[in-house]
């Protein structure tokens, strides 16, 4: 499960910014009601990458759906 929120990494250090949230929203759905430390180290990293696209509105959406999904677990 973390290799989707890794997967989204690659995507976007190759520029696929639309792939890379493709994945993230993909790993958000796996993750749901999963309490790990790999997940939250991948939730952290995630919302830190999408920091850079806060003019995006769908980085930005999926930044406060990773912000959501961190304080519930």
């Amino acid at each position: 499960m973390a290799g989707l929120a890794d997967l989204g990494g690659v995507r976007l250090r190759q520029g696929d910014v639309d792939g890379a949230l493709v994945t993230w929203r993909g790993f958000l759905d796996c993750a749901d009601g999963i309490r790990s430390v790999k997940v939250q180290a991948a939730l952290q990293d995630m919302r830190v990458r999408l920091r850079r696209y806060s003019g995006v509105p769908a980085a930005q959406e999926l930044r406060e759906r990773a912000a959501r999904f961190a304080a519930r677990s």
